[in-house]
């Protein structure tokens, strides 16, 4: 800028008109830049802020998913609970019921009052004699019995004979 004042300033007057406009167009190129790199700036930091929240957003929903889930399995398991506890009282009294109607006077009234059964007199009883002695058979290491098919037939046979006779 010296340049343009030492000496008369007649001469150099065009030259000093076209550096202020080739100063004035680099200013303005350099407002332009810095705006147009100040609003890139802008851009970007106004992208960044939607993604973060974005980002917030799904964290938030995420963790009240979560919470409702949690929510979810606590009620079932009270209801649940509470389905076991009745269960486990009907279960009690089913049992003390059927404890009552095993008494064999219980018993004994229904057959004779619903039922009209009526106890047996004595010419109806009869007595069994069962032998008390152990009875064992040995087995073939072939695997059947030491007996052969024909002796096992005839036992039957003759069990039958005896049970209609």
């Amino acid at each position: 800028m010296n340049d343009f004042y030492v000496g008369t300033s007649a001469y150099k007057l065009d030259r000093y008109e076209e550096y202020t406009r080739k100063t004035a167009r680099a200013n303005e190129e350099k407002k332009a830049e810095t705006k147009k790199a100040s609003s890139m700036q802008h851009a970007s930091v106004c992208r960044l802020l939607i993604v973060m929240v974005i980002t917030v957003f799904v964290a938030a929903s995420a963790l009240v998913y979560v919470n409702v889930m949690a929510l979810r399995a606590s009620t079932e398991i009270d209801n649940l609970e509470k389905k076991l506890a009745l269960a486990v009282d009907k279960n009690k009294q089913k049992e003390m019921e059927i404890n009552k109607n095993l008494d064999m006077k219980v018993i004994e009234k229904k057959a004779i009052e619903k039922l009209g059964m009526q106890k047996p007199d004595n010419s109806q009883i009869v007595y069994i004699n069962v032998k008390k002695g152990t009875h064992s058979e040995a087995i073939n290491p072939n695997g059947g019995s030491s007996e052969s098919a024909f002796s096992g037939v005839k036992k039957v046979l003759l069990s039958i004979k005896e049970y209609f006779s």
